[in-house]
């Protein structure tokens, strides 16, 4: 790891102009997009998660996860793991299923705008999202398999939430949601440095550049499949296997909320495997 940090900070130096563009770029993905769309999320379902905690109701919050996209899903799951709601194994299920991008991103970036597939753009995200639920399953089936592995079947205590007053739990999860997307913010802006750094390599071959930036960041990934010359159909499933993957961007974001709740990263990037399996599989028979 200190080999890499240094190998990053040297590439910083020695081309800075790449990376003030790739900086540039996830910031203003950051500041246009991710704020106005996850800060409300994340703060009224926090506020929502204690109100209804012990409520049977509270599991509608995992609805919410799935409409807000990276990495809010994941936060949901957590914090009813937190709360006793739902046991570990449960959680790391939702985790892996809800914890996708946002039905805007999918459908009107990446279906729309990139692969122009009409009507079928409704289509590619729903098969994303079954690719996610799939890949959750194969992976809840098969834990009591690794039970050593990931303890998926402790049990969680019931946290206490303090009666204090609407303003004051307000505040509160407002400065805890502006952490939350500042940490958030500095994932994508490293990530968007790598992957312009990769792109701007002359000697590497395109058929090494996107599979490495659709590793990194689906945005990117995305983009560069759409701009090469491949077949359509080849550009739908790439598209659709890198899309349910989420890349190690999104993968360190649901780190960073996972971090203090107690359940692994392990588990959600092995379902985020299988998932992008899953797709693939769905793009080749469909497409």
């Amino acid at each position: 790891m200190l080999i890499l940090c240094f190998l990053f900070l040297a590439l910083l130096l020695v081309f800075p102009e790449t990376a003030a563009e790739g900086g540039r770029n996830g910031l203003v993905l950051w500041a246009t997009v991710l704020v106005p769309s996850l800060l409300p999320f994340s703060v009224l379902t926090s506020l929502l998660r204690k109100k209804l905690q012990g409520n049977r109701l509270s599991y509608l919050l995992l609805a919410a996860g799935i409409l807000s996209g990276y990495p809010i899903g994941a936060k949901i799951a957590g914090e009813l793991y937190q709360d006793g709601s739902l046991s570990k194994r449960q959680a790391v299920f939702f985790a892996g299923a809800i914890n996708n991008p946002s039905p805007m991103f999918v459908i009107f970036f990446v279906g729309e705008t990139l692969l122009h597939l009409g009507s079928g753009k409704y289509f590619f995200y729903l098969t994303v999202l079954l690719s996610a639920f799939l890949g959750s399953a194969c992976f809840y089936l098969l834990t009591p398999l690794f039970r050593g592995s990931f303890s998926l079947h402790a049990s969680s205590g019931h946290s206490s939430v303090p009666d204090a007053a609407f303003s004051e739990q307000l505040d509160e999860e407002i400065s805890a949601s502006a952490l939350l997307l500042i940490k958030i913010g500095g994932y994508i802006m490293l990530f968007s440095i790598l992957a312009r750094m990769i792109q701007s390599i002359p000697a590497l071959p395109s058929f090494f550049q996107v599979p490495l930036c659709g590793l990194l960041e689906i945005t990117t990934g995305n983009a560069m499949i759409c701009s090469s010359g491949i077949p359509h159909h080849t550009k739908i499933i790439l598209c659709l296997a890198f899309t349910a993957l989420g890349g190690l961007s999104a993968a360190a974001q649901t780190n960073s909320v996972l971090r203090n709740t107690g359940l692994s990263i392990v588990p959600y990037v092995i379902i985020k495997f299988l998932s992008s399996l899953f797709a693939l599989l769905f793009g080749f028979l469909l497409w």
